[in-house]
């Protein structure tokens, strides 16, 4: 196929251009910028400074308030981030950003009042002053302080704020063609761990033994995160369960295991298929078509120009289908989330409760995971469920599909 392009670098073959990428993100995040009346985001949200910037925050939960990214729309970004721990080796290592870049402000201590903000204040208000935007709008995106930082800009003379996360999934929504050729990586290294899974399924290993061999080839095909797995098995999967434990593999046991947050230089694949152990029973079969064709016939909305409305339209109208009453039971069961740097991005819908008037009109660029479940009740093995997903980007006449691994059939397993 001619646009699938490997991890090799050939002086003969563009592949990522990732300086054209950079670009194109900073581009993107000043346009929503103008289109949300932001002048200056400041955001501590570890995805939106890697799309910013290229660089990432090193642990963010243990210093959410001191890693952060200073942007005017009328200049560079400014970073303080412990990606490194020397600013000068960093510098050397990401010269885009014009060594704007320090370390992290207070000490990587919390502060607990506005006082204990002065620190930041010290570096932030200086590049506001800079670009002479202390009479525009302040953007937050990502702030765990928001009520704090706020006080403390106000009085530095700061009169005017906005909530900026929206404005982020915004910037974030349209992929480049390095973007998505990142996201086309991460999926075939989440198609060949399932080859690996696939062949090492049998009685008696168990689902963490199973998420250990996922995640030591992804890691083994140069992925730089793998966020979360889902490895769930037998009755585990209906109702499904989101996790892994050390259950045991029975002869006869469906499968539901969820690559999701396999990462490429940031990018995620989020990706569900279903296995047997050993040869499925008619009713495994059924079940599984029925997921597969639920799936699909949601799958037929997606094109540039329609909505997400457009999908959901294919799937079940009821919660009766899956035995409930109530929509709110079935959340989970028929549902599409964009994916990027992070796992769910925008556009970000569900069968049973997403507004009608919410649905986003799907264009060119965008990247969904689509994903439903179906359930039944074998008279041998007893309860069992079947999960789908397939990772598309949207284009003119339809999607192209990321996802490869085979998903007519049911993979049975012999053993």
């Amino acid at each position: 196929m001619a646009n699938m392009k490997g991890r090799m670098a050939y002086d003969r073959l563009e592949g990522i251009n990732f300086d054209r990428m950079r670009k194109y993100r900073l581009q993107r995040t000043k346009d929503a910028m103008a289109k949300h009346g932001i002048d200056v985001l400041i955001t501590w949200d570890a995805y939106s400074i890697r799309y910013i910037t290229g660089g990432y925050a090193t642990v963010p939960c243990r210093f959410p308030q001191a890693q952060f990214v200073v942007l005017p729309i009328n200049g560079d970004p400014h970073c303080f981030l412990t990606t490194s721990f020397s600013c000068y080796e960093l510098r050397k290592e990401m010269p885009w950003l014009k060594d704007k870049i320090w370390a992290p402000v207070g000490g990587l201590k919390w502060a607990r009042n506005i006082d204990e903000l002065e620190p930041h204040m010290s570096k932030i208000i200086p590049i506001i002053e800079e670009h002479k935007l202390m009479d525009g709008v302040i953007g937050f995106d990502g702030c765990c302080s928001e009520l704090m930082v706020k006080a403390a800009m106000e009085r530095k003379g700061i009169k005017h704020f906005k909530h900026a996360e929206e404005m982020m999934f915004d910037a974030r929504v349209i992929k480049n063609e390095d973007e998505i050729a990142c996201m086309r990586l991460a999926c075939e290294s989440a198609t060949t761990a399932f080859s690996d899974i696939k062949h090492a399924i049998q009685p008696g290993i168990r689902e963490c033994d199973l998420v250990g061999i996922g995640m030591k080839r992804l890691y083994e095909l140069g992925a730089d995160e793998t966020q979360e797995f889902v490895c769930s098995s037998g009755p585990r999967t209906n109702p499904l369960h989101i996790d892994y434990t050390d259950r045991m593999i029975n002869p006869g046991d469906v499968i539901c295991i969820d690559i999701n947050g396999n990462s490429y230089m940031g990018y995620k694949s989020c990706y569900y298929r279903t296995f047997v152990c050993g040869e499925a029973t008619p009713l495994q079969k059924k079940v599984y078509k029925d997921c597969r064709d639920m799936l699909y016939a949601g799958m037929e909305g997606v094109k540039a120009g329609n909505s997400t409305a457009d999908v959901v339209a294919g799937w079940p109208q009821t919660p009766k289908y899956w035995g409930y009453d109530n929509w709110l039971d079935v959340a989970g069961y028929a549902l599409g989330h964009g994916l990027g740097l992070s796992l769910h991005e925008a556009p970000q819908f569900f069968r049973p409760y997403t507004p009608k008037a919410s649905h986003t009109v799907l264009e060119e660029g965008m990247v969904m995971a689509l994903e439903t479940w179906t359930g039944g009740v074998d008279p041998v093995y007893g309860p069992f469920g079947v999960r789908l997903e397939e990772n598309v980007v949207v284009t003119k006449d339809g999607y192209e599909l990321l996802t490869r691994w085979p998903v007519d059939e049911i993979t049975e397993c012999p053993y």
